[in-house]
């Protein structure tokens, strides 16, 4: 007898479930170097950012940053697969996001995108690319992290996504970018203990309800893995000793020289995917192996002096507005989490 039509498509989605549930979840992260688009938005100071402006930004400079970013996180997974999360920084808004799923190699699948609305000065903000083959998404919220107290400033607000896999896992997310260090690294650091607070509160009352909890923390922290804000308000570590501590690979990296930005001479880790517990060697669904963590550091992505064999990041823009049509100021990162 013949099999109804509706119970042979339930057969082959069941077997296609199962089949991404036994697949390994890349999660990338990249702070893009200003990604504007070339509209003007009245209500944001974009103006630098525009065909008319200082840097020149048209459409085609436009298009050929949502190439490289494209290349760039296509180039965290082997073959023909892409990320199936990825935390993006310095985006302008959800416009650039939904441009780059698009008219990039991520318009073969069917991706959903998220983006805060922050009182960043410089009108960039964070945003979240999820693989909707492997993530359903049950809650979007942003986190403030300006502080009026702390001086007169604003910055970027943390995204934090809940987001449930096809194999039944729950993972919670964090995107950030935390304040800069441009008015001196002590001077400025209160902004950055203040935003790791917001996490740290956050992650402290899923603890609570779960101790387990499947916590993802990535960003451009603006900080290195041993500084006070993500070694003691954030608690992360490569050597986790309390329950509630999370556990931080790109510590690791760091400690051996390696760096995703390059400044003085030296290379140092300021973006970083941190993991709870919860993830690290998980008997039940997905789960973290400190191995499974990595910088992308490729020729492309890196301009080496031809007399003195330095290299640095890439950049899109150098010094007065040079445009050098590079990748970013920063390299990806990227975990990979296993069934």
């Amino acid at each position: 007898m013949r099999k109804p039509l509706f119970f042979s498509a339930l057969v082959l989605c069941s077997l296609v479930n199962v089949a991404q549930s036994k697949a390994p979840i890349t999660v990338a992260f990249y702070n893009c170097e200003n990604f504007f688009d070339t509209k003007d938005d009245p209500k944001k100071k974009d103006d630098e950012y525009l065909p008319e402006g200082p840097t020149k930004w048209d459409e085609t400079r436009y298009n050929n940053k949502i190439q490289k970013v494209a290349q760039v996180l296509d180039s965290t997974v082997a073959g023909p697969a892409l990320p199936n999360l990825v935390g993006l920084v310095e985006i302008e808004n959800n416009d650039v996001l939904q441009d780059l799923l698009s008219k990039s190699q991520f318009s073969t699948k069917s991706y959903g995108s998220l983006a805060t609305d922050s009182p960043d000065e410089r009108s960039i903000d964070c945003g979240l690319l999820y693989d909707k083959s492997v993530f359903s998404l049950l809650d979007f919220k942003e986190l403030n992290a300006t502080n009026s107290a702390l001086g007169d400033y604003k910055t970027r607000n943390i995204l934090f996504a809940t987001l449930k896999a096809t194999n039944g896992d729950v993972f919670y997310v964090f995107v950030n970018h935390w304040p800069s260090r441009r008015e001196g690294e002590k001077e400025s650091e209160p902004r950055r203990i203040y935003a790791a607070e917001q996490v740290r509160n956050k992650i402290n009352e899923l603890q609570k309800k779960d101790p387990k909890a499947k916590v993802i923390v990535m960003g451009d922290f603006n900080d290195h893995p041993d500084n006070n804000s993500i070694l003691n308000t954030l608690k992360a570590n490569d050597t986790p000793k309390e329950k509630g501590d999370l556990y931080n690979a790109f510590y690791t990296l760091d400690k051996e020289k390696q760096g995703t930005h390059y400044y003085n001479k030296e290379w140092r880790v300021l973006d970083q995917i941190i993991v709870s517990q919860g993830l690290l060697g998980a008997k039940k669904g997905y789960s973290f192996d400190p191995k499974n963590a990595h910088i992308l550091r490729k020729d492309f992505v890196l301009f080496k002096n031809a007399k003195t064999g330095e290299e640095r990041p890439n950049r899109t823009y150098g010094a007065e507005n040079k445009y050098y049509n590079g990748y970013s100021d920063h390299l990806a990162i990227y975990v990979e989490l296993t069934p």
